[in-house]
């Protein structure tokens, strides 16, 4: 309520005389865990997002990661930090809701130039058009897929570093490089087909290596050697890189 402060903006009135009431609640429900978090955050200050981790849609996207043989999982952080503390994990294969976010929107969507000082208008789309409720799972998978493949390459120097603010234009590069056509509906299909296809170039070193390294010189000729972040992180840019990769890929729509 607008009307309303905190207690700490009252500590100068605050005296002995105060009684605070204090709910301790403890319980490994998950289903209970959302429900009250649900019901108390009228009351509490709970970002959007951390609601969003609770949903039906999150839990199995956490589990859908979780269920590729060790070498292709990944691991999908629908909590902040729920990995942080758990042993045996590459740390640099867990990808954040976040991160996930902008690899979906930049691959899927087209949209790498939201990625960063426009992540809000991202998170408008939550629910809709990214984390809809009838969505296949296997076009997030590939997106975290690229992303992690992309900056393996950037660690061990086979991308030079100086791309990385790029970066999400380098994925949605590879991807309309390696497909030449803009994926089906969400909800079909098809559309896992055309992941499933998709991911097995990305867990391939070599034929990553190439389509990435491919979508270097696009993204490099687009930019006129100028990879600053207030040039390449427009939606002019971003036209401008399809507009290249369209026209190495003749089938493209």
């Amino acid at each position: 309520m607008p009307n309303q402060s905190r207690l700490y903006d009252q500590r100068a009135n605050v005296d002995a005389s105060v009684m605070v009431p204090l709910r301790l609640i403890a319980t490994a429900n998950e289903d209970v865990i959302a429900s009250i978090i649900k019901a108390t955050n009228r009351q509490t200050e709970v970002k959007e997002e951390q609601l969003l981790a609770l949903n039906d849609f999150q839990k199995k996207l956490e589990a859908f990661f979780e269920a590729y043989d060790e070498q292709y999982r990944l691991y999908y952080e629908r909590r902040s930090r729920q990995y942080s503390a758990v042993t045996g994990i590459e740390k640099t294969r867990v990808i954040t809701r976040p991160n996930l976010i902008r690899a979906y929107a930049a691959m899927i969507l087209e949209e790498p130039h939201r990625t960063t000082r426009n992540f809000r208008a991202l998170l408008d789309k939550v629910g809709k058009e990214i984390f809809a409720a009838d969505h296949q799972l296997e076009p997030y998978y590939l997106a975290a897929s690229a992303l992690y493949r992309l900056e393996y390459f950037f660690r061990n120097g086979v991308i030079d570093a100086r791309y990385k603010p790029a970066r999400y234009h380098l994925i949605m590069a590879a991807r309309l490089l390696a497909s030449g056509y803009r994926p089906p509906h969400p909800n079909s299909r098809e559309v896992r087909r055309f992941a499933e296809q998709l991911v097995a170039i990305f867990w391939d070193a070599d034929r990553s290596e190439a389509l990435f390294r491919r979508a270097v010189t696009i993204v490099d000729a687009a930019a006129g050697g100028n990879l600053h972040r207030d040039n390449i992180r427009t939606q002019p840019f971003t036209e401008e890189v399809i507009r290249r990769c369209r026209a190495e890929v003749p089938k493209a729509d």
